[in-house]
């Protein structure tokens, strides 16, 4: 190619590009072959280089000697300056200490999340070549023509002063070494130096200042650009006007029109034709829907976001089955990415993401974060054991198993390293908290501002002492987040500021919250990208997922300085360029797919799924010609057992059931409380994960109360009523009637109140308890001065019965002996109150349960003592019958239990939604309906 020919070619949007340009590249350097080192080949986005590279050697038969294969931002950087550049990290410290200088701009705003914004806007300035320029008064000027004079003066004026004086300040400190300026003398060393033209291939976006340097070269043939886009529509916005800012008439060429060319073409015209619409023999004939018995787009309303993530999950694992090479996932929502990744990895499927993952969300982080929790925090047992237990901390496992049972969970220790010292009682675990005691001291504990850089050095000493530090380079984000600390530490040693902890901390998380890393996965052919990085974008199956109007093109973004029009007015990209652009990227992905899967869901459960407005764009045009994008099928499928993940590697996609666990002898319980003889008729699982296993949670120093502590306390004060307790005031006695009422309820509130003092001092709760109690007093004297004449009062008896070898056994709140003989069971509810429905039914066993423990017994019953929201229950009649069908459904779940009956979950709502035991459980493995038909025994 001539250096002095004009070079920009423009192809359609569905072409190959990179094909394209390789069969012309090849064409012209055949004599060279396999030489091409001398060649530079700049592409948009690491994720095109592959197909590029492909397409090269496929045209040139064999492999090659280069050429090189760079983005933008790589190519500029390979010209090394005469100064050295600023880092973003030390701009954003320059900026910080600017903001010190001028205190009087922001007041009581954070001084780094400050720098961050304006770090953002000075470099989008020197990106776009705008220079605010040394008179204020002037700049003022052009921000209110900008604002057409609907913004009050004085907040314009503040708004000037604020960017102006900062801007100054900013290049004062930076000179022409702040990042956007730096890539920018870089770019222009570079194309001056390169010995060959430079190969440009679907760069669709430029700022000013590199259209400032790429359009001269382009012109002088010291460049080519390759474009693949149309000039028209709302998709063609953005290449139209790309061209004419470069000022180069392209040349452009034809390429065979894409299976889906047509119908995205209408569906992004700026006019609806209604005379002339999309049909399915608008391209050549053929049907664009459909290539054998797939579907060459499909969309997917999904039920919610884990349903979409295994709708995704499903069609990546079809499309290799199928026999797909290249499956990319085109998604904004990290969070879908997120689950979806978790998904392939079960199935042994490796996902290549370009975009990496957030510094702050890995383990490596996590650890760090507790470890600057446990200096601030007084050694609290939460980050401590978040510490010790995240895998990068050097443990003795006793020292570590005897610190979290014992001295916190046991003992009720909640932190503070002397007291874990004091109770340790252990060389090891004294070991360890000692030597985090030493290396606690090596960061400073004073309130007052130090040297930058002392805490940087102070910190990472403390890490290397705990062997924090040399773990974490073991670990990929470690790695990444122990160059993220030395980086931060010679920003220091380059900008020199004074900073208290707090402001240090800041800097630090907000470092680590910007940081990405990419774990290494073999090569795959699964692919995961964002929108921005799929420009020349080419693939077998293209899956857009969390395709909604929030992701796809998303919310505007709310710059924190200037309007969307003061932005146009500047130069800098406006959220209608940026829009323009993603529906540009999105097209050309679509177009150039071999098969195309939409997928979308709402947001909550609240909220209606909505899907981009582009996809509604696609599908309305399609449904004008009759035709159905919808794919029921694989939503269907997605959660089905037939599509669990199976050997996929092997091309074998059954599903993978693990049985539930039987009754082990040796774990046959002796004793059956009314707890477990409930728990083992809702859920059999549950009942073998805490009857049998005794598998219990544990309770934390600092849990908080619930409605169960509640409950502890009121049962308490009603057996101090009826029976001495220890600690507590005498119980009333004699019969409750209008005469002692008084003496009554005064007795019981004196009660009441010696239970919840030692409370007070600690909960503020306690206080509310006590006056829910205290209202309750007289409904609950009520209740117990109508009761007939009765022998004996008990409360919290204890009884028990023998049922086909096991012990039953209860401790009853209240047991009545009447003047003949007969018994009633009473229990008080504090809280919910079991239906009448469900007792009659067998439902709820409890108090059958206490009805089989003692055969005087002829009625029970369930007194709340908040009548005003619960009715009380009571069985009396109908006792003997439920008492013997109680009886029989428990000694034939006794029977299948010796027999060795499987014990899956049941799966009931209102029950796992309350189990302690729902990361253990796999109901999702065993039959919704396992054992359902004999639930009742």
């Amino acid at each position: 190619m001539a250096r002095d020919a004009p070079r920009l070619i423009l192809l359609p949007p569905g072409a190959d590009l990179a094909d394209a340009f390789a069969r012309e590249l090849i064409g012209r350097c055949r004599a060279q072959l396999p030489d091409l080192a001398a060649l530079t080949i700049v592409v948009p986005a690491s994720a095109a280089i592959p197909h590029l590279r492909r397409r090269l050697t496929h045209h040139a038969g064999r492999g090659l000697l280069g050429p090189r294969l760079v983005t933008l931002a790589g190519f500029a950087a390979q010209h090394v300056g005469a100064e050295p550049a600023l880092s973003a990290l030390e701009c954003r410290l320059l900026l910080t200490e600017a903001l010190r200088r001028h205190r009087n701009l922001f007041p009581a705003q954070d001084n780094a999340r400050v720098a961050e914004a304006l770090f953002e806007l000075f470099e989008e300035l020197t990106a776009q070549r705008f220079d605010p320029g040394a008179d204020e008064d002037a700049f003022r000027a052009r921000l209110a023509s900008a604002y057409g004079g609907a913004v009050p003066l004085d907040w314009l004026s503040r708004e000037a002063q604020i960017v102006h004086k900062l801007w100054l300040a900013f290049r004062q400190d930076c000179g022409d070494r702040s990042p956007a300026a730096t890539h920018l003398a870089g770019l222009r060393a570079m194309l001056d130096a390169s010995p060959a033209p430079v190969h440009l291939v679907g760069c669709d976006e430029f700022s000013a200042g590199e259209r400032a340097l790429l359009a001269p070269a382009l012109r002088k043939g010291r460049a080519e650009l390759w474009l693949s886009g149309r000039e028209r529509g709302h998709d063609g916005a953005t290449t139209a006007a790309l061209i004419e800012a470069l000022g180069i008439e392209p040349e452009r060429r034809d390429a065979p029109a894409g299976a889906l060319s047509a119908l995205l073409d209408a569906a992004f015209d700026t006019e609806v034709k209604g005379s002339d619409p999309f049909t399915r023999e608008a391209v050549n004939g053929s049907d664009p829907f459909t290539k054998g018995v797939r579907p060459l787009f499909r969309i997917v309303e999904a039920g919610g976001a884990e349903h979409e993530a295994r709708c995704v999950d499903l069609a990546v694992r079809q499309a290799l089955l199928a026999g797909a090479q290249d499956v990319v996932v085109l998604t904004q929502d990290r969070r879908l990415a997120r689950r979806l990744r978790a998904l392939l990895e079960r199935a042994n499927i490796p996902l290549q993401d370009h975009a990496g993952w957030a510094l702050s969300t890995s383990r490596a982080a996590a650890a760090l974060d507790a470890w600057l929790e446990c200096l601030e925090g007084r050694f609290r047992f939460r980050p401590l054991l978040d510490l010790l237990k995240s895998g990068f901390a050097e443990v003795d496992p006793q020292a570590l198993d005897r610190l979290e049972r014992k001295l916190i969970y046991r003992d009720g220790i909640d932190g503070g390293l002397k007291a874990l010292i004091d109770a340790a009682h252990s060389k090891p675990l004294e070991a360890l908290l000692k030597k985090l005691k030493a290396a606690a001291f090596t960061v400073p504990r004073a309130g007052r501002a130090v040297p930058a850089r002392r805490w940087t050095e102070s910190l990472i000493q403390s890490l290397d002492r705990i062997g924090l530090r040399e773990r974490l380079v073991q670990d990929e984000a470690g790695a990444q987040l122990a160059r993220l600390l030395g980086a931060l530490d010679a920003a220091f040693a380059r900008v020199p500021l004074t900073l208290r902890w707090e402001e240090f901390r800041e800097l630090l998380d907000g470092a680590i919250e910007r940081a990405t890393f990419a774990p290494t996965t073999g090569r795959g052919a699964v692919r995961l990208l964002t929108l921005e990085q799929a420009a020349g974008l080419r693939c077998e199956q293209l899956i857009v997922a969390g395709a909604t109007r929030e992701q796809l093109p998303g919310a505007s973004k709310r710059d924190p300085f200037f309007s969307q029009s003061v932005r146009a007015e500047l130069g800098l990209p406006d959220w209608q360029a940026r829009q323009q652009l993603a529906l540009a990227r999105l097209r050309g992905a679509l177009d150039r797919a071999q098969s195309v899967l939409v997928t979308y869901a709402a947001g909550s459960d609240d909220e209606p799924a909505q899907a981009s407005p582009w996809i509604e764009a696609i599908e309305a045009q399609a449904a004008r010609a009759g035709v159905s994008l919808r794919d029921a099928d694989l939503a269907r499928l997605a959660f089905s057992r037939d599509c669990e993940v199976g050997d996929v590697q092997a091309g074998v996609a059954g599903p993978q059931r693990r049985p539930a666990p039987a009754t082990p002898p040796a774990l046959l319980p002796e004793r059956l409380s009314a707890t477990g003889h409930q728990v083992l008729l809702d859920c059999p699982y549950r009942f073998f994960a805490r009857s049998l296993l005794k598998l219990e949670s544990e309770h934390a120093p600092d849990e908080d109360p619930d409605r169960s502590d509640y409950g502890k306390h009121v049962h308490r004060i009603l057996h101090a009523f009826a029976t001495q307790v220890p600690g507590l005031p005498p119980p009333f006695e004699g019969p409750i009637n209008a005469r002692t009422r008084a003496a009554a309820q005064a007795r019981l509130e004196e009660i009441a109140a010696a239970e919840f003092a030692p409370g007070l001092e600690r909960r503020a709760l306690t206080l509310t308890w006590a006056a829910e109690f205290r209202a309750s007093i007289p409904g609950l004297l009520d209740w117990m001065s109508r009761r007939p004449p009765l022998r004996e009062v008990r409360t919290e008896a204890e009884l028990s019965a023998d049922l086909d070898g096991l012990r039953l056994h209860g401790i009853l709140d209240r047991i009545e002996t009447r003047l003949n003989g007969t018994r009633v069971i009473v229990d008080y509810k504090a809280g919910k109150v079991p239906k009448e429905d469900d007792v009659l039914t067998g439902e709820a066993v409890q108090l059958l349960h206490y009805a089989l423990l003692d055969p005087q017994v002829t009625a029970v019953e369930y007194r709340p003592l908040r009548e005003k929201k619960f009715k009380p229950v009571l069985i009396e009649d109908e006792l003997p019958a439920l008492r013997e069908a109680a009886r029989a459904r428990l000694q034939r779940a006794l029977a299948r239990l010796r027999d060795g009956a499987p014990l899956p979950a049941q799966g009931i709502e209102h029950v796992c939604e309350y189990c302690d035991y729902a990361g253990l459980c796999r109901r999702e493995d065993w039959s919704p309906t396992a054992d359902r038909g004999d639930k009742h025994g």
